[in-house]
């Protein structure tokens, strides 16, 4: 955890921020801090310039465009994919990945360039920002997200007369009408949406289902109003989501669907490139035996080598999945906590290290250990992710399972 008293002098500007408390802090907020929402800069009067001189209110928009100098690895190929369907293809494109895999960079990443060229608004939201209270009923959610959306659109906000209307309309209708009204008719560049960790919207059965009809709606009017051709949907969910819901009322079976692979070895070795690190094909093996590609870990690690002298990558490797190593804090901490919680997962994912066959592929808890990224789904079996997590849970998860 992070003292609140840290937190305030960051706040305040009275104290610089370095990766171990901006990562304590992402963590406090249930947020995943990835390659691509932080920067590291030499300069730290050029840090206290830029932080002064930033339009506060234009923050999340900006976001978007602002990753030519992250550090970040290019995959053309998949890039492409995502790119092409905004442009030529679909109305809806689905990203599916587990956490942790660099999905918001890549995100931002394409959307960043998609609207350089293309002329397209980018309206990222991810539902991790949405407070508890905005799940409560569907009014409120719908109210939200369409004052988020106004609001990075540079929009005021048109609400005074949505109660008037749900009333007689409803909340689905309001909506969509509000997204007609007041965003597609006011804008004359069209807007690509991306709705970011949605899985969260399955814990709330009250709102979820009502939701995921109104945007199968969208793509029906996509297809018939030319005024609906001014926006894309982009939906970025965890893998094995567990829904009952009739097809033909879902967006989950529209568009293009995009999976985030691990990293290559190419990959790694580019990526261990951009931090100046001059590794030779042994060491990129020896990390991927450790690791594979799993893009957070990979990063992490080269991070950790480019920042902190006393380390070698022998060393990481050596302590890898211990108490002492670089992933035990926060990440292998968290996902233990997760299975100690819920000893039905537990009990499946030991039989899975063990390499045991397992019977029902299917089975709730194989899908929630592939949402989680512990596992994964491999030419019809399901198999550890990385050797790290073998090794780290052989030794800390036996007594729980």
């Amino acid at each position: 955890m992070i003292h609140r008293t840290t937190v305030a002098r960051i706040i305040q500007r009275n104290q610089g921020v370095n990766f171990s408390n901006l990562e304590k802090i992402f963590n406090c907020l249930n947020l995943d801090l990835e390659e691509g929402d932080y920067e590291e800069v030499q300069n730290n009067q050029n840090i206290k310039t830029q932080i002064i001189t930033s339009p506060r209110e234009n923050h999340n928009v900006d976001r978007c465009q602002n990753y030519e100098l992250q550090k970040y690895v290019q995959r053309p190929l998949i890039e492409s994919q995502f790119y092409n369907s905004l442009l030529f293809t679909d109305f809806i494109v689905r990203i599916i990945t587990p956490k942790k895999m660099g999905k918001t960079t890549f995100i931002n990443r394409v959307l960043q360039r998609f609207s350089q060229e293309q002329d397209y608004r980018n309206v990222y939201i991810s539902l991790l920002v949405a407070d508890s209270i905005h799940f409560c009923e569907l009014n409120n959610f719908l109210q939200w997200l369409c004052a988020n959306v106004s609001s990075q659109l540079g929009l005021p906000a048109q609400l005074d007369d949505w109660n008037k209307s749900t009333k007689i309309f409803g909340s689905k209708v309001s909506c969509t009408n509000y997204f007609e009204k007041f965003l597609l008719q006011k804008l004359d560049s069209p807007i690509v949406l991306c709705l970011d960790n949605l899985e969260l919207l399955f814990l709330y059965d009250n709102i979820c289902q009502n939701f995921l009809r109104m945007l199968r709606s969208w793509n029906d009017k996509y297809n018939r109003n030319s005024l609906w051709k001014k926006l894309r949907l982009v939906l970025s969910y965890a893998p094995n989501i567990d829904i009952n819901m009739n097809p033909n009322q879902s967006p989950f079976n529209l568009g293009t669907v995009i999976e985030l692979p691990e990293f290559t070895f190419k990959e790694v070795q580019e990526l261990a490139q951009i931090y100046q690190l001059n590794w030779d094909n042994f060491q990129v093996g020896e990390l991927m035996k450790m690791v594979g590609g799993h893009p957070y870990l990979v990063e992490l690690t080269i991070r950790s080598l480019r920042t902190r002298n006393d380390m070698t990558l022998e060393n990481i490797l050596e302590t890898a999945p211990t108490e002492t190593g670089i992933y035990h804090s926060p990440h292998l901490q968290e996902y233990l906590g997760i299975l100690k919680q819920h000893s039905d997962l537990a009990k499946v994912f030991m039989s899975i290290i063990k390499g045991e066959e397992i019977k029902n592929i299917e089975s709730h808890a194989n899908k929630k250990l592939i949402n989680l990224g512990l596992v994964k789904y491999e030419n019809g079996k399901v198999l550890v992710r990385c050797e790290l997590y073998r090794l780290y849970f052989e030794n800390y998860l036996g007594d729980v399972a």
